[in-house]
């Protein structure tokens, strides 16, 4: 058995509708998007900026975003970091707004919870 990275096939919408595929992060809060990809989807700017701490521990300050987000039939709304990054990534508010998770050992998503996340 190898364990690997989690991407999913994602359908992004703005202004217009994009599909993507991101590397499924769960050391990540948010959905991180590049500059060019916001711009040509057209999220919706927030007035709000975030200081995200890197892998490599550098912070790094970008903007959010607010996006639809559809992956494995599931709908929702998320934030998105702008930051130029090789590859988009979904992190964990995602994944619970969605009510999915990663599994590593199959490389999917699964089901966990109600699509839109829980109210406690």
């Amino acid at each position: 058995m190898s364990l690997g990275y989690t991407y999913v096939d994602l359908v992004v919408r703005g202004r217009v509708s994009r599909d993507v595929r991101a590397l499924v992060d769960t050391g990540s809060a948010y959905m991180v998007l590049d500059s060019k990809t916001i711009s040509e989807v057209g999220l919706h700017e927030t007035p709000f900026e975030v200081e995200l701490t890197l892998a490599d521990r550098r912070k790094a300050k970008a903007r959010l975003y607010l996006a639809e987000v559809e992956a494995e039939g599931r709908t929702g709304p998320v934030f998105v970091a702008e930051l130029d990054v090789p590859t988009p990534i979904l992190g964990t508010y995602a994944l619970e707004t969605l009510g999915l998770k990663p599994n590593p050992v199959t490389g999917k998503l699964e089901v966990v919870g109600p699509e839109g996340g829980y109210l406690l």
